[in-house]
């Protein structure tokens, strides 16, 4: 199923920087400034580099989709740390379990 991002065939509707451009070009009739960010990956072989270094070199890219982490986080499994700090899992992690012991307790008391 097609995200708000790509095709079915997984092909992206829009370039990494074209929200950017977008901001750019509207930003006076906004009253705003924007700030500029660099499309980041990870490599294999260099670590973090931007986009255009990776493609430029013919890197590695490591990817991984919001729909895995989020599969990942529910399930316990592994999470690079190239994906996200252990720090940021386990707080994700204690919020779901908090979560879903309040779930309960809601559930318990509608019962």
């Amino acid at each position: 199923m097609a995200g708000s991002k790509s095709s079915l065939t997984g092909e992206d509707f829009y370039g990494p920087y074209d929200a950017q451009e977008f901001a750019k070009e509207h930003a006076p009739e906004l009253g705003m400034q924007t700030v500029p960010s660099l499309n980041v990956v990870y490599t294999k072989e260099k670590g973090y580099v931007t986009a255009d270094v990776a493609e430029k070199e013919n890197l590695h890219c490591l990817k991984l989709s919001g729909t895995k982490f989020r599969k990942m986080l529910r399930s316990g499994e592994e999470i690079p740390e190239w994906f996200a700090f252990k720090s940021v899992v386990k707080v994700l992690r204690d919020d779901m379990s908090r979560r879903a012991k309040a779930a309960t307790v809601g559930d318990a008391v509608a019962a």
